[in-house]
C-alpha cells in the first residue's frame, strides 16, 4: 500500500497599498503635548501641572516602544488633564489677584473703620 500524500499550495493574499499602514508614521502622528504641560506646572500651582507632565512622559515612553495604543491612551489622558488644570489653574490665578488687589481694601474695612 502506498501513502499518497495531498500537498496543497498555499494562497496569497495581496493587500493593496491604499489599505497599508506604516505603524512608524502613525506614532509620529501621535502628539505627546509637552509644551503645554510644562506651561500647566506653572499655571497648575506645581502639584497639579505635574499629573499632565506625567502622562506626557508616558506617551513619550510609548512612543520610543513603538506602542501605538498606548501612546494614543497616554495622549488623551495629557490632553484632557492638560485642559482641567489649565481651566482650574487660571481661575485659581484670577482668585488670588482678585484677593490681593481688595485685601488692602478688605483689611481697611473690617479692621481700621469698625467702630463698637
Amino acid at each position: 500500500m502506498m501513502a499518497s500524500y495531498h500537498t496543497e499550495t498555499p494562497e496569497t493574499v495581496y493587500i493593496s497599498s491604499a489599505h497599508h499602514i506604516n505603524p512608524i508614521v502613525e506614532i509620529e502622528k501621535v502628539r505627546d503635548w509637552l509644551p503645554w504641560s510644562v506651561v500647566n506646572i506653572f499655571v497648575g500651582w506645581g502639584i497639579g501641572g505635574l499629573l499632565p507632565l506625567i502622562f506626557t512622559l508616558l506617551c513619550r515612553n510609548d512612543k520610543q516602544r513603538n506602542d501605538l495604543q498606548g501612546a494614543r491612551t497616554m495622549s488623551t489622558l495629557s490632553l484632557v488633564f492638560n485642559i482641567i488644570i489649565t481651566l482650574t489653574g487660571i481661575a485659581g490665578w484670577i482668585c488670588l489677584i482678585v484677593l490681593l488687589v481688595n485685601a488692602r481694601r478688605l483689611y481697611d474695612m473690617y479692621y481700621t473703620n469698625y467702630s463698637y
